[in-house]
């Protein structure tokens, strides 16, 4: 399978022509799971794997074309302003800020380039707001082992049988 960890960490260096503060805090699903909205150091990101999906091009099992998709979860402080939506476009330049480091980048040596799926909100609430935004890509997996012998036997070490 392939790791996303080298996407997180491409997530990392904040762009030049961004004007916001960048994110606090990275993490894949893990962290995501533990979180702590009240002590959420804010804006933060994280990437949750999403649906595989499969089309074997090897008849021994050891190669496969994979879909892959995973979901950029951000979430910001939802703070209150003096103009109307401005929470909102804040939130949509941190989405463009993503989406612009992603879409076309190429996680690894033959993996298809990073493509935009689209977004959905997760919450929003009085102090903050979640987005999630659906990337995919696609990758020939070769990484599988050969599988082993055929089961010929057992070798019982335990108490022997009654």
């Amino acid at each position: 399978m392939i790791s996303l960890t080298p996407v997180l960490d491409h997530l990392r260096t904040k762009p030049s022509d961004f004007t916001h503060a960048w994110f606090r805090d990275f993490g894949m699903a893990a962290e995501f799971a533990q979180i702590d909205p009240k002590a959420l150091p804010v804006p933060a990101i994280w990437l949750i794997r999403a649906s595989d999906k499969s089309d074997s091009v090897d008849t021994e099992g050891r190669a496969e074309d994979m879909d892959l998709a995973f979901d950029a979860v951000i979430a910001i402080e939802n703070i209150r302003t003096q103009r109307a939506g401005e929470t909102d476009d804040v939130l949509l330049d941190y989405r463009h800020a993503v989406r612009k480091a992603l879409q076309g980048w190429e996680v690894a040596a033959d993996v298809k380039p990073i493509k935009f799926k689209g977004g959905r909100v997760m919450e929003y609430t009085a102090t903050d707001i979640y987005w999630a935004d659906r990337y995919r890509f696609n990758a020939l997996i070769t990484n599988y082992l050969p599988d082993p012998g055929p089961y010929d036997s057992l070798n019982y070490i335990g108490a022997p049988a009654l």
